[in-house]
């Protein structure tokens, strides 16, 4: 291969594999698999997990009958309650959160403390001043009220700093429980836009991909494609709520066990304290240190929190059950859905299998009729072929229905489209039709000798489309081919015309050319003649008048005679005796060599010097 070749080779070899890696990142695996890091590192910094309510809204967006609508509505509402839940249990982790002190936020805290000790300061002042401005006098007024005013400017800048530096804090990881209140309030602030409740509008807004748009086979594959996504997006939340209980069950079994803990310890303290008696009169024992009481409130108050704890995953647990029960039931509508559309598609194609073997059948059973009703091997393989093409076509049309539907304009479609193929495919529509005609009563047949735009020969063969000639020269040499197959389209015989020079005897009219002398009487020589070519060709003759005469039946026109023909006129020698007779094609020479042996016979037995006979034919015309 030479270099430059190679090279370009190269060059679309790299182009193909750059741009085959870019189709396969482009997908959503690919996407996935490139991003996972990132992704996984953005919800490991999220305090607050809202996949599943995202889930959920998007998997809403899918459903599309009235029961799988009224499934998504329940399953965002569930949702958005465990949004809710997920808050109140995010903000309780970020108040009890231990943050980690770093320099960076240990000077943030001091700055905040500054400005926030400086911020009670200057309210102090505001409070003293309007005090002071309010009961001052009219020249002292002006005064006060300018310093008023630049101690009001001054705390509003005070405040713009302890804003910044809350902000600062939260970025630096020194405020969480910050973090999760503005969370909050961005995802109340988005129901605020749709009216102070949960936007439900958007339930079934993509039904549309998961529908089949009409009962064409292609529309329902991709139906069912498309609820595989459904499926899968169900069965993952599904077990996204499944994994959530457990989770919750989890926890919840360790408060417990953590509270039960507790009250064993209290328990066991409140054993060994003082006891009072009936008349409440306390024992002689000594009194129970303040800090031991502080100690017992403080455990009783992390126990009441630990039991409210419990309480709320009770209740998250129950919302996530109905959320998985939920999941199931929408997972099993669209399950059945799709079962359908797979039941629709087995069937379609169990009818375009059947079509298909239809068009077996039709065919072998339409070649035993054809059998039946002609025996002729051409005629025979030309109906075959005839019965192929519109069976198949007829099979590959419902075929292509089932695949793509039902045009919705049916009508204009078939307009349009014969229009276009009738401009596009003339020559072939033309040719086709024309082989209905030569089939017909006047058309031509294998091994008949005709004459189609100039061109003389046998038929070989007649095709739906062609017509094949063996040519074989002009009339006067019929029977010497010239080894060429000529091939015409059969559009011939409807725009143009045709000769065929084939009857059932194949007959032609030939000629003969005979030279006397000058000083011979020419007409004892042409009766003599006249006997001689009537007695060979008479048998010719009649054959061929029957035969004419059959073939032109009609009224008025007078009989055919196929007699022979002698005339004599002058010639540049002497006199010219020229022969017309009728023979068979295929014995046109055979015919003429006896002729001549009779011719030369008869100079021979009259004393005549002999002349070579010269001889011309010409084409005739039945």
């Amino acid at each position: 291969m030479p270099s430059n070749r190679r090279a370009i080779l190269i060059g679309f070899i790299v182009i193909l594999v750059l741009t085959g890696t870019g189709i396969v990142l482009t997908t959503e695996w690919g996407a996935r698999t490139v991003s996972s890091t990132r992704a996984s590192q953005k919800v490991s910094q999220s305090p607050v997990d809202l996949s599943q309510f995202h889930n959920t809204q998007t998997l809403a967006q899918m459903a599309a009958t009235p029961q799988e609508q009224d499934l998504a509505r329940d399953a965002l509402r569930k949702a958005d309650h465990e949004v809710d839940f997920e808050f109140t249990s995010a903000l309780y982790r970020a108040s009890t959160q231990n943050v980690a002190s770093t320099p960076a936020i240990k000077a943030i805290l001091d700055h905040i403390a500054k400005s926030e000790q400086e911020n009670v300061q200057l309210d102090a002042e505001v409070a003293r001043l309007t005090k002071l401005a309010a009961s001052a006098k009219d020249n002292q007024k002006e005064a006060i009220t300018q310093q008023l005013d630049l101690t009001k400017s001054r705390q509003e800048l005070v405040q713009d700093e302890i804003d910044d530096a809350h902000q600062d804090l939260e970025r630096a990881g020194g405020d969480p429980q910050r973090q999760v209140q503005r969370m909050v309030d961005e995802y109340h602030a988005a129901e605020q836009s749709s009216g102070g409740e949960l936007d439900l509008s958007i339930v079934g807004k993509q039904a549309g991909s998961a529908q089949p748009t009409s009962s064409s086979f292609i529309s329902r594959s991709q139906a069912w494609y498309a609820l595989r996504t459904v499926v899968n997006g169900l069965s993952a939340a599904e077990q996204q709520a499944e994994n959530s209980i457990a989770t919750f069950s989890k926890t919840h079994d360790n408060l417990e066990e953590q509270l039960n803990q507790k009250k064993s310890q209290q328990s066991q303290k409140l054993d060994a304290a003082p006891q009072t008696n009936a008349a409440g009169s306390a024992a002689a024992v000594a009194p129970v240190p303040p800090s031991q009481t502080q100690d017992a409130i403080s455990s009783y108050k992390s126990m009441t929190l630990m039991q409210k704890r419990m309480s709320g995953l009770d209740t998250r647990i129950r919302n996530e059950q109905d959320l998985a029960t939920i999941y199931g039931q929408w997972l099993d509508s669209v399950a059945a859905r799709r079962r359908q559309l797979l039941h629709s598609l087995l069937i379609s194609i169990a009818v375009m299998v059947g079509i298909g073997l239809a068009v077996l059948l039709t065919t072998q059973f339409l070649e035993k009729l054809f059998v039946r009703v002609t025996s002729d091997p051409q005629k025979l393989l030309t109906m075959s072929s005839v019965a192929h093409i519109v069976t198949r076509a007829i099979g590959a049309i419902l075929i292509l229905l089932i695949i793509f539907g039902m045009p919705s304009q049916l009508a204009t479609v078939i307009a349009l489209a014969g229009a276009g193929l009738t401009v596009a495919m003339k020559d072939f529509i033309v040719g086709f039709f024309g082989w209905f005609v030569l089939m017909g009563k006047n058309g031509i047949r294998h091994g008949d000798w005709v004459e189609i735009n100039g061109v003389s020969g046998e038929v070989v063969d007649i095709g739906l489309f062609h017509t094949v000639v063996l040519e074989t020269g002009n009339w006067n040499d019929a029977g010497h081919p010239t080894g060429r197959r000529v091939t015409f389209m059969n559009s011939y015989a409807i725009e143009g015309h045709y000769f065929n020079f084939s009857t059932s005897g194949q007959w032609l009219w030939d000629e003969m050319q005979l030279a006397l002398p000058m000083d011979r009487d020419p007409y004892p020589m042409v009766a003599e003649i006249q006997k001689i070519v009537s007695k060979e060709t008479e048998a010719n003759a009649r054959l061929a008048e029957k035969e004419w005469g059959a073939m032109g039946n009609a009224r008025g026109v007078r009989p055919f005679s196929a007699g022979p023909a002698i005339s004599v006129r002058p010639g540049s020698a002497g006199f010219d005796i020229l022969i017309r007779y009728v023979t068979r094609a295929n014995e046109r020479h055979q015919q003429r060599g006896k002729l001549y042996e009779d011719f030369v016979e008869l100079m021979r037995r009259k004393n005549m010097p002999e002349q070579a006979p010269a001889a011309a034919s010409a084409p005739a015309s039945s």
